[in-house]
């Protein structure tokens, strides 16, 4: 079949499926049915030490889906605490459960542990941050591979489209 096709021609092809399986079939999802996720920034949840910490999640659980969210002290951190919170997942999919960190101190850890009545959900580590130092990304459970989203694919299909006509016409 390919020796039909000239040689630019393969190389088109041959780009093409390989664009095609690393868009296509390159994301990792977890084994669950119902994803749930904690916001994050930089790997870790961050909470300042105040009276009204917010850890944050998203989720595609059904709306008013209760949760119940836990942080627990983790490694050296004095004192040592466990606080939970019981919440809903509200109609746009996202969560957030208020805790008093004010008698916690910088640089404290702990675990956030999310859960409904079949077991944990989602879990991530966390620390107690000053106030200018928080700000929040949203982890996902779906990993694309980096560069290769929508827009660069049909981008990349595009300029290698012109390429092969450009090397066709000479």
């Amino acid at each position: 079949m390919f020796d039909s096709i000239s040689s630019p021609s393969r190389a088109f092809v041959a780009t093409l499926v390989v664009i095609g399986a690393l868009v296509g079939g390159a994301s990792v999802v977890t084994a669950q049915d119902d994803s749930v996720s904690i916001v994050s920034d930089r790997e870790q949840v961050t909470v300042t030490s105040s009276d009204d910490a917010a850890i944050q999640g998203t989720s595609d659980l059904s709306a008013d889906k209760n949760l119940s969210v836990r942080v627990r002290a983790s490694g050296d951190t004095e004192p040592a605490f466990l606080k939970t919170s019981e919440v809903s997942v509200g109609e746009d999919g996202n969560f957030t459960a208020t805790f008093d960190f004010s008698d916690i101190p910088t640089n404290s850890t702990f675990t956030v542990t999310v859960a409904d009545d079949s077991g944990t959900l989602a879990e991530a580590e966390g620390v107690v941050v000053k106030q200018a130092e928080t700000t929040t990304s949203a982890s996902t459970t779906e990993s694309p591979v980096p560069g290769f989203g929508p827009v660069t694919a049909v981008g990349a299909l595009v300029a290698l489209a012109a390429g092969a006509l450009l090397v066709g016409r000479r």
